[in-house]
C-alpha cells in the first residue's frame, strides 16, 4: 500500500510524455544525383551480357516507384541476340499519357562470378564434428547509367555495383551460381535506385507548451494551418520578445514551412535566451544536423 504514490507518479509521467504537444512534418532528403527536379523518368535502353538485367530492372523500378518521389517507366523490351538482352525502343512506344521529364540509359550491365572454397565443419551420421571442404560462388554485378533531360543534356552519370554469394555446399551446381548472381543484381539495383531517389521522412518536434499563446497556435497546427500558427506566434513575439519558448516554437514552425534560415535564427535565439535549458541546445544541434548545416 505505501508504494501506491510512487506507482501513480510513474503513470502520470508516462502519460504527460505520451501526450506532449508535437509538431510533425515531412521533409525530403535530396538524392546523391541531381536530376534537376525531374520526377517522371523513362528507361530508354539497357544493354547487358546477362539475363540478370531483368532482375536489375524489376528491382530498380520497384525501389524507385515505391518511394513516392519518382515515377519511372521501363520502355525497353527483350531482343536477341542474348548478349544484348534489352535495346532501345522508339519513343512512340512510350504511353501517350506519360509525362517524360528525363530519360535513363543503362549503358552497361555486366556480372562476373568466381568459385571459392574453404574448410568448414559439419556433423557426420554419428554426430561427430568433422572438417569438410566447402564450396561457394561469389558474384559481382556492375552497371553504368546516364540520366538525360528531354533536350538530351546529361544530368547525371554514375556507376553502381552489387555483390552476392551462394550458400556453402560440398558440390557446386547451377543453382548456387544463380543464387549469387540474383543477389548481386538485386543489390546493384538497390544501389542505383538510391543514387537518384529522394527520400521523404517525417520529423516530430516536442513544442514548448508553456510559451505565450501556445493554445491558439497549437489549434492552428492541429488544423494543419502552419502559416496561421506562424502569424499568431509572430504577433505574440512582439509582446514577449524574451520568451525562449516562443522563439523555439516559431523555429519549429518555420522549419516545417521550409524556411530554414529563419528557423535557425529562432532556434539560436531560444538557446541564447535560456542557456541552461538543454533541450534548446539539443534541438538546435539536431536541426542543423538533419538539414546539413555547418556551425
Amino acid at each position: 500500500m505505501p508504494r501506491l504514490p510512487q506507482v501513480c507518479a510513474v503513470v502520470l509521467l508516462t502519460a504527460s510524455t505520451a501526450f506532449a504537444a508535437r509538431l510533425t512534418f515531412g521533409r525530403t532528403i535530396p538524392a546523391r544525383q541531381n536530376l534537376a527536379g525531374a520526377e517522371d523518368l523513362v528507361i530508354t535502353y539497357a544493354i547487358s551480357d546477362t539475363d540478370k538485367i531483368s532482375t536489375f530492372l524489376d528491382v530498380f523500378l520497384d525501389q524507385t516507384n515505391r518511394s513516392g518521389t519518382l515515377r519511372v517507366l521501363d520502355a525497353t523490351e527483350e531482343k536477341t541476340p542474348a548478349r544484348k538482352r534489352r535495346l532501345r525502343r522508339q519513343v512512340k512506344e512510350i504511353p501517350q499519357h506519360y509525362r517524360v521529364e528525363a530519360t535513363l540509359r543503362i549503358n552497361s550491365f555486366t556480372c562476373q562470378t568466381v568459385e571459392k572454397s574453404g574448410q568448414g565443419s559439419s556433423f557426420d551420421v554419428d554426430g561427430n564434428r568433422v572438417r569438410r571442404k566447402q564450396l561457394w560462388i561469389d558474384a559481382i554485378c556492375e552497371s553504368h547509367i546516364d540520366a538525360l533531360s528531354k533536350s538530351s543534356k546529361k544530368l547525371a552519370e554514375f556507376s553502381v555495383r552489387g555483390e552476392g554469394t551462394s550458400p556453402r555446399v560440398e558440390e557446386l551446381t547451377d543453382e548456387e551460381r544463380d543464387i549469387a548472381l540474383e543477389q548481386a543484381a538485386r543489390y546493384a539495383a538497390i544501389a542505383a535506385a538510391e543514387e537518384i531517389t529522394p527520400r521523404r521522412i517525417r520529423e516530430s518536434i516536442v513544442l514548448a507548451d508553456d510559451a505565450p499563446e501556445f493554445d491558439e497556435g497549437m489549434a492552428m497546427i492541429d488544423a494543419e494551418r502552419l502559416d496561421g500558427a506562424r502569424r499568431i506566434w509572430e504577433s505574440a513575439l512582439a509582446r514577449h520578445s524574451n520568451s525562449a519558448e516562443l522563439h523555439f516554437n516559431l523555429a519549429a514552425v518555420y522549419e516545417a514551412l521550409g524556411q530554414l534560415t529563419t528557423a535557425d535564427l529562432h532556434y539560436d535565439a531560444a538557446k541564447r535566451l535560456a542557456p541552461k535549458d538543454a533541450r534548446f541546445r539539443y534541438e538546435h544541434d539536431m536541426f542543423r544536423r538533419r538539414n546539413g548545416w555547418r556551425k
